[in-house]
């Protein structure tokens, strides 16, 4: 039982057309076979062995977080200096409304921010969001505008921090 050379023909999926003697008198025949092997012992390991390293920042989208935040930002100030009886001042809001659910929808989900900045810009969009929400057009009140701009001057250290 050297070679079954039919039946190696008959299977044209096999890569090698013999077949060896399982005995020790095949053993010549087995190491030409292997010897033909074309597959390196070595692209298993090769793989196995290889190391990524994590990248430096966990955070992609840093930069476009603080740009963004500190673009909305500015809006945010330019809208707290608008005058009350400014014909502008309400599309003003309308726009600030729309802008800060879409800041908070992508940086701050559930009102929780990983970034101590993120928290902080929140908080002052948050009171001046349930501001405008309930009491319309009117002016903010002392105490709550100073709340929002302690906010907004702290969002700005943070963010120059890289927090």
């Amino acid at each position: 039982m050297t070679t079954d050379a039919p039946r190696a023909e008959a299977s044209s999926d096999r890569p090698f057309k013999e077949v060896c003697d399982p005995t020790a008198d095949g053993a010549d025949c087995r190491a030409r076979i292997l010897a033909q092997d074309a597959v390196s012992a070595d692209t298993y390991d090769s793989k196995k062995n290889t190391f990524k390293a994590a990248n430096a920042s966990t955070n992609p989208n840093l930069t476009t977080y603080q740009s963004d935040t500190l673009t909305f930002l500015e809006e945010v100030e330019a809208l707290l200096a608008k005058d009350v009886y400014d014909p502008t001042r309400e599309k003003a809001i309308a726009v600030f409304q729309k802008k800060s659910n879409d800041w908070s929808g992508k940086y701050a989900p559930g009102g929780s921010s990983k970034m101590a900045s993120g928290r902080a810009f929140y908080n002052a969009l948050n009171q001046l969001a349930g501001h405008f929400s309930f009491n319309g057009l009117a002016p903010l009140p002392k105490s709550r505008l100073e709340v929002v701009e302690t906010n907004i001057a702290k969002t700005r250290e943070l963010i120059a921090e890289g927090r």
